[in-house]
């Protein structure tokens, strides 16, 4: 498994918005994983700064290029 680590650096970020600043995306279960991968780290709503968290990178499932486009004025 590829680990990947980021140090928070920013007050107020909850564990959601961390991956979404990191990845971009946040892929159904991914985060129950890296709460899985970094005890305590769900016992508090805002992660303090400092804080390292760990990213299991291959637990992410591809992002599904199968998505039909709805364009409202075409």
């Amino acid at each position: 498994m590829t680990i990947l680590k980021e140090t928070v650096w920013i007050e107020d970020l909850t564990l959601a918005s961390v991956i979404w600043r990191k990845f971009g995306k946040q892929p159904q279960g991914f985060i129950e994983k890296v709460i899985e991968a970094n005890p305590g780290i769900a016992e508090q709503i805002f992660i303090p700064v400092g804080t390292e968290i760990i990213f299991p990178v291959e637990e992410m499932e591809p992002v599904s290029a199968d998505k039909s486009v709805v364009r409202l004025w075409d």
